[in-house]
């Protein structure tokens, strides 16, 4: 990963974000980027219009960051809860294999019903 550009903008919202785009497709000539973000709300709207819908990727550790902070929403409030939620997530993320993932998500899920009861 590496960073390509980098602009000064008024905030981040969804007309500097297709600007920015705009920009980049243009200096890319052509070619098409895979953009990793935070899941910004403007820039969620701005990339499939200028770039479609196939070349946007979440970052995992921001993900994992919002997973456990949704958590502390719901009542897991205990660190050592919200760093076994931030594993699974982890295992889910980096599952090497459709197996991998499978077990990981089936992990998830024991995880929410034993904390249901």
């Amino acid at each position: 990963m590496f960073d390509v550009m980098y602009a000064i903008v008024s905030s981040e919202n969804n007309e500097d974000w297709v600007w920015f785009l705009t920009n980049v497709r243009e200096c890319l000539g052509g070619m098409q980027p895979i953009v990793m973000s935070d899941r910004n709300n403007a820039l969620l709207h701005a990339m499939p219009k200028v770039f479609g819908i196939d070349c946007h990727t979440y970052c995992v550790r921001h993900i994992r960051e919002n997973f456990a902070k949704a958590a502390g929403k719901y009542g897991y409030r205990k660190e050592a809860t919200k760093d076994l939620l931030k594993e699974m997530l982890n295992r889910v993320a980096y599952a090497a294999s459709e197996v991998e993932y499978g077990l990981a998500m089936d992990q998830m899920r024991k995880f929410r019903r034993e904390l249901a009861v």
